[in-house]
């Protein structure tokens, strides 16, 4: 089952075709709608404890696959939950859900966990009450807020602008006691610590996670160091709450390459994209690999080839987040597939029907380089990488060697990525932001500047939240949408790669 990311405001299962992936790895593929935005993720208000309506059409979905997917020759008892971008951050959430637990057998997390920042919605209640006050319904009492926005029409829901920090969800999967009982990371934890579950992980990153803040003469030019700062002060005012001044410093100092005696704009550019991409998807991704590698095989790869033809991104970037999903879903193998690009080399079509049979294979035997002849497996219908790609024994992930497979033309068995960066939001910044100093030496020099930012920043102990004059430099695509659902009509965001904006009609349960 394939659950569509990009984001918890809109987007759509429709557009992704599953007929090559199903067709050439011999699996039947199920992709979803859900409901999304304060439809699908308005918070348990009140007396009231319903919440996580999205992550609950997702389930009734598995439900919906144990009942019935026999009958289109699939096994109810070998069910892989797979996801990208937000969609992978809840196949996280729905493997620590104990509503599920029977219902999901193996996880594939493409680009995203439930361990990242943006994973869950750390302040649904205060933009319910946004759009509740902006709706003229009554905020003192939750019951009543949440009575009156259900008779509100469905598209002036829609229409409430909202604004959120950079980084952050303003709705989405939050911790209600009964679909998720505790904090991700805990019951992450517990389940890494548990045994006798059936379970098998893989999970990984393109090359270039975060580049969509990028306005089109920056991509070309790059950026000079003050819009660095700026961005990466966002970063670190909406993320952390305490010794901000030094984990800004200690990011700036560990992606600038001091072996340069001149800072090029485009290498500043390119470092802060990796700074960003590597805490909001990287290191939260290698943290989970690492916990449940404990319990359950874990195969972590790395996605580096970006299309000749196909990609709207510089070359030196690499794959850039989404753009392997072509690769996924084997559009480089027939003539249109889609949303995707249509224009591929001989080596991508290899590639493509490599990818294919590493996915397909997990999700059919728990072992992405399967050949029949080992333990693992059994049944047959295996696919078979052709070429280079048939002699890759891709080795499972464990905390010692951290052995991955890196994706590409000329695929490769490396170890440990990026081990000394992601070192930095892994194991220094969890010990800096820690509580137990003078309450100024947790914020940023010049805080209350919002000159010193670029994008929305939360707020602090109440304060007014801070919107950059700068901003409007800035194209991220998640620092200021409208609530919506997979079927808004008037979507802010323009998707990333591989990743359409779609509708689908749902209303509040």
């Amino acid at each position: 089952m394939f659950i569509h990311g990009e984001s918890y405001e809109w987007n759509s299962g429709n557009p992704y075709d599953g007929t090559v992936l199903a067709s050439l790895g011999n699996v039947v593929v199920v992709t979803i709608n859900f409901r999304l935005g304060i439809l699908g993720f308005l918070p348990a208000m009140g007396n009231s404890a319903r919440a996580n309506n999205g992550l609950l059409d997702q389930i009734a979905a598995l439900h919906w696959i144990r009942d019935n997917i026999a009958e289109f020759g699939g096994d109810p008892a070998n069910v892989t939950v797979a996801g990208h971008g937000t969609g992978a951050a809840m196949a996280h959430l729905l493997l620590l859900a104990p509503m599920a637990q029977s219902l999901v057998h193996r996880a594939l997390l493409m680009s995203g966990s439930a361990l990242s920042p943006w994973a869950l919605a750390r302040d649904a209640h205060a933009h319910a009450r946004h759009v509740a006050r902006a709706l003229d319904c009554p905020v003192a009492e939750e019951e009543g807020l949440v009575e009156c926005l259900r008779l509100r029409p469905v598209g002036d829901l829609l229409r409430v602008p909202l604004s959120v920090p950079d980084h952050l969800s303003a709705f989405g999967p939050t911790v209600d006691g009964i679909v998720l009982r505790a904090e991700p990371l805990e019951l992450t934890e517990a389940l890494a610590s548990s045994s006798g579950r059936r379970l098998e992980l893989m999970l990984g990153v393109s090359r270039f996670e975060s580049y969509f803040f990028v306005s089109a003469s920056e991509e070309k030019y790059g950026i000079e160091a003050d819009r660095r700062d700026r961005l990466l002060r966002t970063l670190v005012r909406n993320l952390f709450s305490f010794h901000q001044q030094e984990i800004f410093l200690t990011i700036v100092n560990e992606y600038t390459d001091w072996t340069r005696p001149f800072q090029h704009p485009l290498n500043i550019l390119d470092s802060t994209g990796e700074a960003v991409g590597d805490a909001l998807v990287v290191a939260p991704l290698v943290r989970t690999a690492g916990l449940l590698s404990r319990v359950a095989p874990t195969f972590l790869y790395v996605f580096a080839h970006q299309a000749e033809l196909s990609s709207d991104y510089p070359s030196r970037l690499g794959c850039v987040h989404g753009e392997e999903l072509a690769f996924v879903f084997g559009a480089p193998l027939v003539t249109a597939l889609g949303h995707f690009g249509r224009n591929y080399s001989r080596p991508e079509m290899a590639l493509a029907e490599a990818t294919v049979s590493f996915w397909t294979n997990f999700a059919k035997f728990g072992d992405p380089s399967y050949t029949g002849h080992g333990a693992g497996g059994g049944g047959g219908g295996e696919l078979h990488s052709k070429g280079r790609f048939e002699r890759i024994a891709w080795p499972p992930y464990e905390p010692a060697h951290q052995k991955y497979l890196l994706i590409g033309l000329k695929p490769k068995v490396k170890d440990h990525y990026h081990a000394h960066r992601l070192s930095l939001w892994l194991h220094l910044i969890p010990q800096l932001h820690r509580p137990g100093a003078p309450e100024a030496h947790h914020l940023l020099e010049d805080h209350d500047n919002p000159l010193s930012y670029d994008g929305h920043v939360r707020s602090l102990d109440g304060t007014a939240p801070i919107v950059s004059s700068s901003s409007s430099s800035s194209t991220a695509p998640s620092s200021s949408s409208s609530s919506t659902s997979s079927s808004s009509s008037a979507a802010p965001l323009s998707p990333a790669p591989g990743m359409p904006q779609a509708s689908q009609a749902s209303a509040l349960g």
